[in-house]
C-alpha cells in the first residue's frame, strides 16, 4: 500500500519526531480503495533554517518514486518548536472542489 511506503520512506530518510500520514483518497472523486490523494503532517529538526519550499523539496526527494503514483500531496512541514508554537497540530485540508460523480 502507498500509505505504508510513504511513512517508511519518510521515517528512514528523515529524521522524524512525529509524522501522520493521511490517505484522503475517500474525500475526493475516486474509486473506492484508492490511494491518490494524501496529507503528510511531519516535524523535523531537519527543517531548521529551510524555507517552506526547501522543506517540501526534501520530501519530495525521498518520495520520488511514490510522488509518481499519487495524484495531490498536501504537505505541512514543521520543526519542532514550530509543531509546540501550534500546539501540535496543522490545518485541515480543504474541501474537494474538482471531478464529478
Amino acid at each position: 500500500m502507498i500509505k505504508e511506503k510513504i511513512e517508511k520512506k519518510l521515517n528512514s530518510g528523515i529524521d522524524t519526531l512525529f509524522l501522520e500520514v493521511i490517505n484522503e483518497s475517500p474525500n475526493h472523486n475516486v474509486p473506492d480503495g484508492a490511494e491518490s490523494h494524501f496529507k503528510i503532517v511531519i516535524v523535523s529538526d531537519e527543517f531548521k533554517d529551510l524555507r517552506a519550499v526547501q522543506r517540501h523539496q526534501l520530501i519530495y526527494k525521498v518520495l520520488k518514486e511514490e510522488m509518481k503514483l499519487i495524484h495531490a500531496i498536501a504537505i505541512h512541514p514543521f520543526t519542532h518548536i514550530e509543531w509546540e508554537e501550534r500546539n501540535k497540530s496543522s490545518s485541515d485540508s480543504p474541501e474537494c472542489l474538482g471531478g464529478s460523480s
